[in-house]
């Protein structure tokens, strides 16, 4: 059976927030209705949503509809519940709040979280901004169907629930996980069912996600995803990494703008990078010793990471002077820089076959490297999917041993610093959903 229940008002919320945990590994699935879904579904999925269509229907009806998916998961053993809302606050929340507390029991409270920082929606004060702007002076108060007339949160929610609504401030935050934890013990003791929550980052979601785990009181979520996605993670154990969910990241490009990517990189994700000589990949007599090297402790350290790869540099004064290195060997630039593809293509072949099946996908950075990795892996091209961003290419590996393998290349002057995460995420989200239907392990 699921660990999870998501209610969304509308198909695509139901989307968005499963998407932020299939990208974690999660098995997600959204029905577009209730009647839809079966237990035998259920069965395959760590995560379920539901969607009501309920936005812009009546109070009543919204209520009636949240209540009986409430009804029909309550007693399964469920981990965790969700009421997801717009991240603009438009629809029934009030009555589709109450409709979840009224069914499973009045020990349950609601922690609404608005923000999706993301998104560029955070809470400040109490008040919803969106990229800036208070709520109330944007489009969305115009919506036709369902306008918000206001960017106070906890007055928004008081206005449709017939709960006591408590607030926590920002700063309570900042205090830490064991200071918070009381605070919202504090506000159930208030015989608040309701504790809306300020947050302007997604590190201060994940504080508010370990001291909701740590008050131990039974709680449903009410936000637009991020603290669902958070919550999730402190609840219900991360998947196991199973067959091809590592990327591996050959990275050939010295451009200062990839090594800003990858210390961006290093930031958010915590991968494991090796840096490779990349003067001794050029001699005979350190090349074959180098790639055995570093080859050896990316299988030695993978087991720990889901984003292993190489790396040329991480300075400026690392870049060689190809010109210089050419003149030595009486070979042009063009040879030698192809001596240090051919050397990285190499230690990528080693890792995906003394890996067994660990690497799900791969990321190249640079065209002479991603033309020497499929040289090297006995490819004779790439069937071109999507494009992730501007000059970065999502495919499939055409041919050879790793035919079909998810690819995404990228050049190394290409994008924004955050350039290489993008990438990152949307390879790893491909490769972490494809499982085989009716497979939970």
């Amino acid at each position: 059976m699921p660990d999870v229940i998501i209610i969304a008002d509308d198909l695509t919320g139901a989307n968005a927030t499963s998407v932020l945990l299939a990208k974690e590994g999660y098995k997600a699935c959204t029905f577009l209705r209730l009647e839809a879904y079966s237990k035998e579904d259920g069965d395959a999925f760590n995560i379920i949503s539901i969607s009501t269509d309920s936005r812009a229907i009546s109070r009543d009806d919204a209520y009636s509809r949240v209540a009986s998916v409430a009804e029909f998961f309550k007693n399964d053993n469920i981990k965790f519940f969700t009421k997801r809302i717009d991240s603009t606050l438009r629809g029934n929340i009030g009555a589709e709040v109450d409709a979840v507390l009224d069914t499973l029991g009045e020990d349950v409270i609601a922690i609404m979280v608005s923000s999706f920082p993301t998104s560029g929606r955070v809470t400040i004060g109490g008040f919803l901004m969106v990229n800036s702007v208070p709520l109330e002076k944007t489009d969305v108060a115009k919506d036709p169907k369902t306008p918000v007339h206001t960017s106070c949160v906890q007055s928004l929610i008081e206005g449709q629930t017939k709960y006591k609504v408590g607030y926590i401030p920002l700063d309570r935050i900042f205090k830490g996980i064991e200071a918070l934890k009381q605070s919202i013990i504090a506000e159930k003791g208030k015989g608040n069912r309701v504790i809306v929550m300020d947050a302007t980052t997604d590190e201060d979601i994940e504080i508010i996600a370990k001291a909701v785990k740590e008050t131990g009181l039974s709680v449903v979520a009410v936000d637009p995803g991020p603290f669902t996605a958070a919550m999730v993670k402190e609840l219900v154990p991360k998947p196991a990494k199973g067959r091809g969910q590592k990327v591996l990241l050959t990275v050939g490009s010295v451009s200062n703008l990839t090594r800003r990517q990858i210390d961006e990189l290093k930031v958010s994700h915590d991968p494991l990078l090796v840096h490779v000589d990349s003067q001794k990949l050029i001699y005979e007599d350190t090349r074959s010793e180098e790639i055995k090297r570093v080859s050896e402790k990316l299988l030695r350290e993978m087991d720990e990471y889901e984003i292993i790869g190489m790396i040329t540099t991480s300075d400026e004064d690392e870049v060689l002077d190809l010109g210089a290195i050419a003149i030595g060997l009486r070979i042009t630039e063009d040879e030698v820089a192809q001596l240090i593809s051919d050397g990285l293509a190499e230690i990528t072949k080693l890792v995906l076959q003394q890996s067994g099946t660990a690497i799900g996908g791969l990321y190249t950075s640079g065209g002479d490297v991603t033309v020497a990795v499929c040289k090297e892996l006995g490819s004779a091209g790439i069937s071109v999917k999507d494009e992730v961003l501007p000059l970065a290419a999502y495919g499939r590996i055409v041919q050879g041993k790793y035919d079909h393998m998810p690819i995404i290349t990228k050049g190394g002057l290409v994008g924004d610093s955050h350039a290489l995460i993008k990438c990152v995420d949307y390879l790893l989200t491909k490769i972490s959903t494809e499982f085989v239907y009716g497979d939970k392990k």
